[in-house]
């Protein structure tokens, strides 16, 4: 549950029900005052004046306050008007089988990392084009659906793009894991918005994937058109502890089954090496609409649960200041 209030949001309001606790040292100052005002009239003796008592009071209610407020993660949202093309939108599906760990040694870039890194360089020279990202095994995940906002797509990237996520519906053992046909539904479900006319999917894989393009044929043919980018090399292995794993071996035919499913779909396959044609195959297939639409981008937040919490060293370093008089 989420409030709002004066235009700053607190992600967990109930916590802030700790600032009730203030009612405890409160109350103790309370029963201690008046012990202490009874024995100062027995030894007719006068108390501190109003002066000191105030402060300390203030002190003991401030804390708990700062710190309740603390825990409810107050938060105030930027918002920045944006635009962009709303003709043209773009995925990224990757493939996140266990072959994309594949690498040419230990402790080196393995495929699914240098597939990230040309998705990022790519994403750069796409502009005002809102693009999404999903996961692909024997079936695909969207992870984020298109949008321009920079920020979400490198976290979305970053955190939610791995191997094996999502795992394969069924074990394969030695058989590959990764079917094309699971970019079917990408296409057909709708995640591309009505209005967007000029449709890019770019898939990057290894191409070590079940053979047949029937189905991707039929499923995608005529719709768009996709760019596949192949991230692979025949010395590559994948590495546990520093070792190569003795159960895989590159597919030599990884190239043909891609070339196979780009004149199945009417698309194109690029080497990874091929980045400036990459660019220009994409940016020939999105066009250069000139409709832009503007949209409120709502994803920076400031947290200020931080800065609440650092103001309550304040009435707690006073509170230690006046016990050690």
């Amino acid at each position: 549950m989420t409030l709002a209030l004066f235009g700053v949001s607190f992600l967990t309001p109930f916590a802030a029900f700790f600032a009730l606790a203030a009612a405890i040292p409160l109350a103790a100052v309370l029963v201690v005052e008046r012990r202490s005002r009874h024995v100062r009239a027995i030894l007719g003796v006068g108390g501190p004046g109003r002066r000191a008592v105030v402060p300390v009071v203030v002190a003991l209610v401030l804390l708990p306050v700062l710190v309740g407020v603390a825990a409810a993660q107050p938060v105030v949202v930027r918002r920045q008007l944006v635009q962009e093309r709303e003709d043209a939108q773009a995925f990224f599906v990757f493939d996140t089988s266990r072959s994309m760990l594949a690498s040419a040694g230990p402790g080196l870039p393995n495929r699914l990392a240098r597939a990230k890194r040309i998705a990022r360089q790519l994403h750069a020279v796409l502009g005002d084009v809102p693009v999404g990202i999903a996961s692909m095994t024997d079936r695909a995940l969207p992870d984020m659906m298109p949008t321009t906002d920079p920020a979400l797509f490198e976290r979305t990237l970053t955190q939610s793009v791995g191997i094996d996520e999502p795992p394969p519906s069924q074990p394969y053992g030695r058989e590959r894991a990764t079917n094309l046909a699971a970019l079917v539904p990408l296409v057909t479900s709708h995640f591309y918005e009505p209005t967007a006319t000029h449709r890019l999917l770019v898939v990057f894989t290894d191409g070590e994937v079940q053979p047949g393009t029937e189905l991707l044929g039929l499923g995608i043919a005529r719709k768009l058109t996709p760019v596949f980018v192949h991230v692979w090399a025949a010395d590559e292995r994948i590495y546990h502890d520093g070792r190569p794993d003795p159960l895989y071996e590159p597919d030599p035919r990884s190239a043909e089954l891609l070339e196979d499913a780009a004149r199945a779909t009417g698309g194109f396959v690029f080497d990874e090496h091929q980045l400036g044609r990459l660019k220009t195959r994409a940016r020939q297939i999105l066009g250069h609409g000139s409709t832009t639409t503007g949209r409120t981008s709502a994803y920076a937040r400031v947290a200020l649960a931080p800065w609440f919490a650092l103001a309550g060293v304040l009435p707690l370093a006073f509170l230690l200041y006046r016990r050690n008089l």
